[in-house]
Order: C-alpha cells, then structure tokens, then sequence
C-alpha cells in the first residue's frame, strides 16, 4: 500500500503509547488474523489479545518497544505516524517472532507472566508461528509502495538475517577468556541491536533524510541495543519477576554465558575461579544458583554489566543527539532510551 509523507511539521505534543498502539495495534490485529486460523490463534494467544482458550485478553500485548521508537524519529524528521504504521506494525512482529523462538530455544515457560506459547500449543506449532510472524512482517515491509520503500525493505531483510546469526552465535559462546567478551559483544551486535537500528533508520529512509542522519540513527540503535542486552542479563540474574515476567536465573541454570558471567569469570580473583569450578557442576538447585549468582556479583559481574550498560546508553543518547531531530522528539526519544533499558514506569 502506499504511503503518504507529510510536510516537515514545528514540535508536536510528545507521542503517547495511547497514540502508538491506536495506529499500530489494529494493524498487527489484522494482518495476523488473516493468517491460517491455527497459526492465528497461536499468534494472538503470544501477542496478548487471547487467553490459551481464545477468549480475548488485554494488557499483555508487550511494551510495543520498537513501534514506539520509530514513530517518535518519524515525529523527528516530519512524518506522521500513519506514514510509517507499516514498518512499525512489522518490526513488532519480527521481533515477535523471535520471541516465540527465544522461548522455545531456552525451554522459558513463562512469557508476560503467562504460559509461552510452546507450552500451550507445543513447540511444532509455536516455531511455525514464528515463521508465520516473520513471514507476515517481512510481507508488509516489501508490499508497502511508500518513499524509500526498497532501501526500508532492504534493511528489514538484512536485520532478520542478523538476528539469526546473533541466536547462532549465541549458541556458540564459551568461557574462554580470549574470545568470549569479543563474541559476546558480536552476538549481541546481531541479535539485540540490529531491528532497533532498523526501528531508528526506517523514518530516515522514508523521510529521505541525508547518510548521516541514517548513520547516527543506526549508531543510537546500536549501542541502545548493547546497553538493553547487558541490562537484560543483570535483570535475569537479579531481577524481580513480577516486573520480568519470568523467573530469575534462567541463563544461569541453563549455563548461559552472559555479560556479567564473561565478566566475573575473566576476573583475576577468588570468586572468579571459584565460579569456574561451580560453573561445571550440573547441580541446578536453588542453593547452587544462588551461589553462582553470588560470586559473579562478588567477582565484580554484576557492577561491571551495569557500567557498561550506562557507558551505551550515554554512547546512544549522544548519537541521537548527531541526528538533528526536532527537539521535541530527541527529548521523547532520550527518555525512551531510558525507559527501555532500565524499565522505568
């Protein structure tokens, strides 16, 4: 469909997720109910808008993160929502769709503090969920005749290629001291930060805007992704459930190599070797997670995630401010950033 680009406009009103799920929600409700009804009903029990026996549900829909972020650059570069209702609808669902395999992935059985969808429909019928949703967001990327539409479409496609070499990657990862923090760094590069800096680069495209404006937008994305990533490990560590979601420790019980894990175990100390020899053991108690949990946070773990996620943070924020968006929206955006990464109400 096409796309009408309105003029540049003075400072609006700051967008409010009201604004953001009235233009993007109904589309995303539309497109995936079109889908083939089981793969439908799967869909709309993850996305939040029925319960496991399809009654309709509210309030576990997700935070519409990446949506909201590329509505507030197209406030910033004269756009109107509606002028990129289609880029935002997708992205949510591509992102969607790698939450249905994340789950299924990490065997979490929990999602929005209610069963995953694997563990309502099984997991031969959540994969192809996610196969659907990538499908349908990729399908309203390229079907959408709009300004830039090609380059847009473009991005879309090279951002979902990355994120399956970011999970990849993931899987790869082992503490080996010399390569660990570097593939980390990679993975995350990949699998966290590449359908933000699409989020961020999408309005630019469409807007016509000049390569450095697309590339500070993509920097912000990029190191926003880095900072949400590192923020999210702390949080799976450490976190509180009732504001996750899912239980603590998940990646701990599973072995996962995260950033705070990377870092306490490349530390020259006690608790670092300490944390060596318990990492081996296949004990999963509650007890030796805790003591997992414990000596990473000894060994500096958990202070070093936290600084470098800050250092990101400010590194995205001050790419942002290198994109030459209206004021009103640079200062949504920072706040955004913020909300995003360390979960403010």
């Amino acid at each position: 469909m096409s796309t009408h680009v309105s003029s540049p406009a003075g400072p609006q009103a700051l967008l409010s997720p009201s604004v953001v799920r009235s233009t993007v929600l109904p589309v995303i409700q539309q497109q995936v109910s079109a889908l083939e009804p089981t793969l439908a009903r799967v869909c709309r029990y993850h996305l939040g808008f029925i319960d496991e026996h399809g009654d309709p549900s509210s309030g576990g829909d997700g935070k519409m993160t990446r949506a909201s972020l590329m509505t507030a650059v197209a406030d910033g570069v004269g756009l109107r929502p509606e002028d990129v209702r289609s880029q935002a609808a997708a992205v949510e669902l591509l992102h969607n769709a790698t939450l249905l395999h994340d789950d299924i992935a990490d065997a979490d059985e929990l999602r929005r503090g209610r069963p995953a969808a694997w563990k309502v429909f099984g997991v031969s019928l959540a994969i192809h969920a996610g196969n659907a949703l990538q499908a349908l967001g990729l399908r309203m990327v390229v079907d959408d005749s709009g300004p830039g539409h090609n380059e847009i479409a473009s991005s879309f496609a090279e951002a979902l290629g990355l994120v399956h070499a970011g999970q990849a990657r993931e899987l790869t990862l082992r503490p080996d001291p010399g390569h660990s923090l570097a593939t980390y760094e990679q993975m995350v590069l990949e699998k966290a930060s590449a359908l933000l800096e699409c989020s961020l680069g999408a309005p630019a495209l469409r807007a016509g805007k000049p390569e450095n404006v697309l590339a500070a937008l993509r920097d912000a994305g990029r190191h926003l992704g880095i900072a949400l990533q590192i923020s999210n490990d702390v949080e799976d560590i450490w976190g509180d459930p009732a504001v996750t979601g899912k239980p603590i420790r998940g990646d701990i019980k599973r072995r996962n190599l995260t950033f705070p894990t990377l870092s306490a175990l490349s530390a020259d100390s006690p608790a670092g070797d300490r944390l060596s020899r318990l990492w081996q053991a296949d004990d999963i108690t509650a007890e030796h997670l805790q003591a997992l949990a414990d000596l990473i946070d000894e060994a500096g773990g958990r202070d070093s995630a936290q600084k470098l996620s800050r250092h990101h943070l400010d590194s995205a924020v001050e790419h942002l401010g290198r994109a030459g968006l209206s004021p009103t929206a640079a200062a949504e955006l920072t706040t955004l950033f913020d909300r995003i990464v360390n979960r403010a109400a």
